[in-house]
Parts: C-alpha cells; structure tokens; sequence
C-alpha cells in the first residue's frame, strides 16, 4: 500500500488563510474566504485605501496624542488601537465667551420690565377717600359711616378762612376744585355723609397679610353682632393691607372690642384697635 503525502489528510472544509496584497497606488487588497449558507466555499475580495483627513484641534489636544504609551501598549505607535481602544462618538461643544453677559442683560431687562409694570399699577391706582382702600368710593362699604378726608380739610380750612370770606373763594387761589354745595350761591343740600349708618365702627390695624373677613369677624364675634366686616385688600397681590373695618349694631359691644383687643396679639402681631371716627365715641 503506497503512503500518501500529508498534504491530502487536510481538511477540505478549512479554509485558506486571508491575503493582503499591496497596489502600487498605495492601497490594499485584502482576500478572504468564507462559508455561506449552503456549505459552500465563498472567496471575498476588498480593496482598501487609507486616506490621511487633516482636522484642527486644541493645541493641548494635539500634544496629548503626542504622549508615549505605557503598559501593555509600550512602544505601540501613536494612535488609538482598535484592538485595546473603543473610539466614541464625536461631540461638538461651542462655549460662547458672551452667554453669561447675554444672561445678565436678560435678567436685567426683565427686571426693568417688572418695575415700569409696577410703576405704571402704581400710577393708575384707585384710592377710596373715605378709607383709602383701593376701590371706588361709591363702592365703598363704609361710605355711610367715615368721613371722607376731603370734608375734613375742608372744614379746619373754613374755620381758619377770614370772617366773611367764604371756601370758594379761598381756594380760588389754589385752582382747586370746588365742590358744587361749597359754592358762592350754592343751596344747602343735605351731605350723603349725614345721613350716614349711625352704626358704632373700629378700625383694627397691624395684621397680617394673611387676614381674611371671616378672621376679623371670628376676632370680634364674642363681643356683640356684627354688622358687617371689611379687611382692605391690596389689588396687585391679593393680600391684606393691614387694616380692617368692623362695625358693630351695638355701642357697648364696640367700645368693649376696643378695650380688649387693642394690644392683644394675633398672628404674632400686636393689633391696634381704635374708633374708625370721632363720632362713634
């Protein structure tokens, strides 16, 4: 029986070894063989060409890729391995020099918004004259029981005029309003402020923003009944001004509320109880 070579106990399924072959053009070709799906032997030829893609970087970035490599890649030459290196993907980020100016003249635009809107609530304000809240005076709920401050001044303005000279004509100077019962000629007419509720009134002032009607009238309750209750309201933030208005139907009942809560604490204030108008003493 004749020996046969080695050659002819190879494996007829093993595969070649690929190939790399170098074109004089500088690129590669690179020849694999392979198994598809029925078993058979499939021969892949590719041509590879590297071409060299110059980009600008940091100057700190290019002298780091400079650094000689330590470890197990010591002597490997400069670059990331594809072997030992997963190269992620390349973010861009921009740092504008001026995004923190820009940032403050936002706030500080937005700041001088808020303040002319301010000024311009503040101009347009409506302030009662009987208790300077900020409502009409025809809606005000005290319209029948204070004075407004017009009369007063207006009265201690008359008493200090000259004998025989009257209001109109003193404040003819100051091209002030006149009102019409308060003019030369002018018939007395009965004032809507004499005819006024005769009911007893307290002004409670120093509360807390957080004061509501249905707290003023829990506060005074025990007292007597009450009439009615009006917490001042400020318009722009809803919340109290800190006073409040509470009439009473009875006399005693008022003067006694003023004898027990002017200085008493609530909502770690100090209240300060007084008579709304010298005529409810």
């Amino acid at each position: 029986m004749a020996k046969t070579s080695w050659a002819d106990e190879v494996d007829e399924n093993e595969l070649p070894s690929p190939e790399v072959i170098s074109n004089p053009d500088g690129s590669r070709t690179l020849i694999e063989y392979r198994l598809n799906e029925d078993g058979k032997k499939v021969k892949s030829t590719r041509r590879i060409k590297n071409k060299v893609v110059q980009e600008h970087v940091n100057r700190a970035v290019a002298e780091r890729k400079k650094w000689a490599k330590f470890g197990a890649e010591r002597g490997a030459a400069p670059g990331p391995n594809i072997s030992t290196t997963t190269v992620g993907e390349v973010i861009l980020l921009r740092l504008s020099q001026y995004a923190a100016q820009q940032k403050q003249q936002e706030i500080e635009a937005q700041q001088q918004k808020e303040q002319e809107k301010t000024l311009a609530a503040k101009s347009s304000r409506i302030l009662c004259r009987n208790c300077r809240g900020e409502h009409f005076t025809a809606r005000c709920p005290y319209k029948d029981t204070l004075v407004p401050l017009e009369e007063i001044t207006g009265a201690s303005s008359a008493a200090n005029a000259e004998p025989g000279t009257s209001q109109a004509e003193g404040d003819k100077g100051a091209n002030s309003y006149v009102p019409p019962h308060m003019r030369a000629g002018a018939k007395a007419v009965d004032s809507m402020h004499e005819r006024r509720d005769e009911n007893p009134t307290i002004r409670i002032t120093n509360l807390s923003e957080n004061t509501q009607d249905d707290d003023v009238k829990q506060l005074c309750r025990s007292f007597g009944p009450i009439a009615r209750a009006y917490v001042a309201i400020d318009r722009m933030t809803q919340l109290c001004k800190g006073f409040a208005f509470v009439s009473f139907y009875d006399h005693d009942s008022a003067t006694e509320a003023i004898a027990k809560l002017n200085g008493h604490g609530f909502d770690h204030l100090i209240l300060n109880v007084e008579w709304a108008n010298s005529g409810g003493k």
